[in-house]
């Protein structure tokens, strides 16, 4: 099944009212101020999740290995726990490809944001962390759609 670009365009369109048009609104100095230090702060995102993704591939090797010694037949997080870390990579590639155009100001770096956003929660789905999907939904797509007027 893909996802083609009317039903991206129709998400888009959705979310958009939501988080614009029935959300309250930020005030005009604090979407300046998060769009002046947004790509500031997904630098420094990347920089503390390259990282941490290589520990997680380490650490879920080790696990891969090791449960079997222990006795485990099965290990039903591992899946759940592979594909997590797997579809955390596009985030990061979506995060690096949008900080020239953060700092343009072009509407491609906030697409970039928003595609690492929507592959974030799909990310969380897999992990089986449905809560941090819905709460890290709300608040990206939130801030991600008060600034988007901002990206030309």
């Amino acid at each position: 099944m893909s996802v083609n670009n009317k039903t991206l365009a129709q998400l888009e369109t959705t979310l958009e009212l939501y988080f614009v048009k029935k959300a309250p609104a930020l005030p005009t100095n604090i979407k300046e101020i998060i769009v002046k230090i947004a790509p500031y702060l997904t630098i420094i995102s990347l920089v503390l999740t390259i990282p941490a993704i290589l520990v997680l591939f380490g650490l879920g090797s080790v696990a891969t290995m090791l449960a079997p010694m222990g006795g485990v037949q099965t290990v039903t997080g591992l899946p759940t726990m592979w594909l997590g870390i797997v579809l955390l990579i596009p985030v990061v590639i979506l995060e690096a490809m949008a900080i020239p155009g953060l700092f343009a100001r072009k509407a491609t770096g906030w697409r970039f944001m928003y595609w690492a956003q929507l592959v974030g929660v799909v990310s969380n789905l897999a992990s089986l962390n449905i809560m941090g999907a819905i709460i890290g939904a709300i608040i990206g797509f939130y801030f991600l759609f008060q600034i988007k007027s901002h990206y030309k």
